[in-house]
């Protein structure tokens, strides 16, 4: 038998990261369709959520109105990935005002995608530890090992 420990081991932590980014995206896509239509500040709508991860890889804003400003911070923790809205106003429409009620679009977008966050791990984790995973090749290595 041979010993993987640092292939899995590095490739453990780029699923933990890619997971939490494919989760990111899910959450988005949601949150995109739970967001107030109602536009403000010239047309620049409170759905340009964007996502940014810890490894570097973001989402842009797209469509009309869009600034080059319209992105949010990225987490600092090469595991962790923010969602979020870049427009100042996106608090005050996700946890309202004392004038205006809440319209949550944002935390029931995180809610909805969470019984979806296994599935996207477990399917990366297929991919990425596919050829560990066939038990065909584990027996006959096992075998083989017992053999000799």
């Amino acid at each position: 038998m041979q010993w993987n420990g640092e292939d899995v081991k590095q490739r453990a932590e780029a699923l933990a990261g890619k997971s939490s980014f494919e989760i990111g995206l899910a959450v988005e896509a949601q949150a995109k369709l739970l967001c107030p239509v109602a536009k403000k500040n010239g047309g620049r709508r409170i759905g340009k959520n964007t996502t940014a991860s810890g490894l570097g890889r973001r989402t842009n804003p797209s469509g009309t109105n869009s600034l080059p400003s319209d992105k949010i911070a990225a987490p600092g923790d090469k595991f962790e990935t923010f969602v979020g809205t870049p427009v100042f106003y996106g608090p005050y429409v996700e946890y309202g005002t004392f004038r205006m009620s809440a319209q949550p679009f944002l935390r029931p977008a995180l809610d909805m995608v969470r019984g979806k966050a296994l599935t996207i791990v477990q399917n990366g984790a297929k991919k990425e530890f596919g050829e560990y995973m066939n038990t065909k090749a584990i027996f006959s290595q096992t075998n083989e090992a017992f053999s000799e």
